[in-house]
């Protein structure tokens, strides 16, 4: 049984591009109103859900964002780790 981690840094770091990029091309815009003049009160209604909507994807936006920041700290973290146990080693040598 092996007890090695292997990080595959290139990759973690292509993912955390992509990552990027999705959250940054998510188009959260809804429309502000349906109808100009119609004062139905689905109309009122469905504006509404608009706006609670785009206000709850640009919140879900924002915590990709965060838990992306973090990936992103916990794998600088890792790696410099992984530098120091192998620098560590290396002079136990």
């Amino acid at each position: 049984m092996s007890t090695e981690i292997k990080i595959q840094y290139s990759e973690t770091e292509l993912a955390i591009l992509n990552l990027r990029r999705s959250i940054n091309a998510w188009n959260t815009n809804f429309p502000k109103q349906i109808s100009g003049r119609n004062e139905l009160e689905v109309i009122n209604k469905l504006n509404k859900l608009n706006q609670q909507c785009q206000e709850m994807l640009e919140t879900y936006q924002e915590l990709l964002r965060e838990n992306k920041s973090a990936m992103e700290q916990s794998v600088e973290e890792i790696l410099h780790a992984d530098q120091s146990l192998s620098s560590m080693m290396s002079l136990s040598r």
